[in-house]
């Protein structure tokens, strides 16, 4: 998928939808999150977007998908544990896993393509107070959206036409993630079919 391309197309509308339906529905998982936000930085870098724009855009519809994720949650989420025979042991374990580390789980989760679909509808069906997710949600959706689209604004200023090359750039990201991963498992002991036998 050339997301420059979806990016030119779609326009700030088609922006905001994205992000919007990617935060805020379980479904929106598969869609190209933090590609999108480097390819808005890029093209805008490129002034073929509004950079106050494409920022406020993105902001809102990280922060507005989050909290329809959460009233989601609210909503249906019990009903949806009680159709999936969620095992009551495994629901106390994940209220006791978003009572340590949920704050920091709204925080992170934007960064991480699936949790920042699903996060936000956990928070909801553990009835979080709404006032305390909508704070973090709020910094952890400025610190996600306005981030990484300067961070992708200011490599392109410097390097010109680099927007044609987002593809390859976020193949390049998870190629070296993968390869990360496979190193840490290796170190770790986790994968001893790569270790040669000793002589």
């Amino acid at each position: 998928m050339d997301v420059s391309a979806y990016v030119q197309a779609v326009g700030y509308l088609g922006i905001f939808a994205t992000v919007f339906v990617e935060t805020g529905l379980l479904v929106g998982f598969f869609l190209p999150g933090d590609s999108l936000l480097i390819a808005v930085g890029l093209l805008a870098a490129a002034s073929q977007l509004q950079l106050s724009i494409a920022l406020l855009v993105l902001f809102l519809g990280s922060l507005l998908g989050n909290n329809l994720g959460y009233f989601l949650g609210r909503k249906i989420g019990p009903a949806l544990l009680s159709k999936a025979r969620v095992r009551n042991e495994d629901l106390d374990r994940t209220h006791r896993f978003m009572a340590r580390f949920g704050p920091l789980s709204i925080l992170i989760g934007p960064y991480v393509p699936v949790f920042r679909a699903v996060v936000p509808f956990v928070c909801g069906t553990l009835k979080m107070p709404w006032w305390r997710f909508f704070l973090l949600s709020l910094l952890g959706s400025l610190l996600w959206t306005q981030g990484l689209t300067l961070v992708a604004y200011y490599v392109g200023s410097k390097i010109p036409h680099l927007e044609r090359y987002v593809y390859l750039i976020l193949l390049s990201g998870v190629g070296f993630a993968v390869v990360l991963a496979v190193w840490r498992a290796y170190r770790s002991g986790r994968l001893p079919w790569l270790r040669r036998s000793a002589p």
